[in-house]
């Protein structure tokens, strides 16, 4: 069988027809010269290796279906008239994600949220860089901030202060713990990796310090230095800006 022969039926196994753009010719030649006659079984393998991802991947008619329907429905409270293309900057990436997040519906509301606000012209807290930090965040990540949007802006923080060194960490460590259970994440025992890459993200912030108190009733010389350790975690202005444009906001009954 003769090159030209090989590459054309290797074309056809992987479905790329009988006519080979010279892109794809090219690409195959080398590989010809080298296994001969192998190189139509070796598509056909690479074929059904792939066909799994083809079929996981989220078709561009699915995602505008669901997406028009789930944006429609976000912004069913806006008037018309102040609904806009959103900046391709921000819709563009958005679809090209959206593809992957086909069994990831935490993932995919983000997605749908970010993309309403972007089309609300009454509404400026959209940013392109939210659509990498959205692909960054795992479902439970999702659902942490999605609890944390809908508490009151005193309940997003953590603020813990202890007397005994290196205590106030786990105690910090503790209550995001706990802000998982009640967020219903589905592996809660991950929540110190979940708060690590919040913090990366710039989602939140950390900080940490200590002073010494002088205690002048103290009754032994050890007691007179009292050295307390403070650390916090808060949502940075960006971190509130991503989850007013990525969480949709709730209604009563809804």
């Amino acid at each position: 069988m003769d090159e030209e022969k090989q590459i054309i039926e290797a074309a056809k196994a992987l479905g790329l027809g009988e006519l080979v753009p010279e892109i794809y010719h090219d690409m195959l030649q080398p590989a010809v010269r080298q296994i001969g006659e192998g190189l139509s079984t070796i598509a056909k393998a690479v074929k059904i290796a792939l066909a799994p991802v083809e079929a996981g991947v989220w078709g561009y008619e699915q995602i505008r279906e669901w997406l028009s329907v789930r944006v429609t429905r976000i912004l069913s409270d806006r008037k018309a008239k102040k609904i806009e293309p959103p900046p391709l900057s921000i819709a563009g990436p958005l679809i090209l994600q959206l593809i992957f997040a086909k069994n990831e519906p935490d993932l995919k509301e983000l997605y749908a949220s970010l993309l309403a606000s972007a089309m609300d012209s009454s509404n400026k807290v959209s940013h392109p860089s939210f659509v990498s930090i959205i692909q960054q965040l795992t479902s439970d990540e999702a659902k942490i901030l999605r609890y944390l949007s809908s508490q009151q802006a005193d309940q997003r923080n953590i603020y813990e202060r202890s007397n005994s060194e290196g205590e106030v960490v786990e105690l910090v460590k503790k209550k995001f713990n706990s802000w998982c259970k009640q967020a219903s994440v589905k592996y809660p025992g991950q929540s110190e990796f979940y708060m690590d890459n919040l913090i990366r993200l710039r989602i939140f912030r950390q900080e940490m310090t200590g002073d010494i108190k002088f205690n002048a009733d103290a009754v032994y010389p050890e007691d007179v230095q009292q050295w307390s350790e403070y650390m916090n975690i808060e949502l940075t202005p960006f971190g509130n800006q991503f989850l007013d444009a990525c969480i949709e906001k709730m209604v009563p009954n809804q």
